[in-house]
């Protein structure tokens, strides 16, 4: 399983780095440049979401990513530090929570409208 998430992130590394060399500067101003590459610029900054624990507790969960390929997460109960690499509406990213010194490898659904994220079907807003 390692291996797997391990080569899903060399594929989308490189296909992040093949389609930012091949863009004209008219193309960082859209979402998509047509190829369902996501520009990773509108991913970046600070977004963050109410929700409801399990025992009926309102929360909060913010993620921030940055545009050299690390993010932060927190909620209530823990945080954690990543680094990440996007395209074609997914997030590969490798996590590591504060209370632990293992690296978790996980992928992400994820698209953005306006100010708006939807990562992995919940609904964040831009700070």
């Amino acid at each position: 399983m390692k291996k797997f998430f391990f080569s899903l992130m060399v594929m989308m590394a490189m296909l992040v780095s093949m389609s930012l060399s091949a863009r004209s500067s008219s193309d960082d101003e859209s979402n998509d440049n047509g190829g369902g590459v996501t520009n990773t610029n509108t991913l970046v900054g600070t977004w963050s979401r109410d929700y409801y624990t399990g025992d009926g507790a309102k929360s909060k969960e913010v993620y921030t990513f940055s545009n050299n390929g690390s993010g932060t997460y927190r909620n209530a109960y823990q945080s954690a530090t990543f680094s990440y690499v996007a395209a074609n509406g997914y997030i590969a990213a490798k996590i590591r929570y504060s209370d632990s010194s293992t690296i978790i490898e996980d992928v992400w659904s994820y698209s953005i409208a306006e100010k708006t994220l939807y990562l992995n079907g919940n609904q964040y807003v831009k700070q």
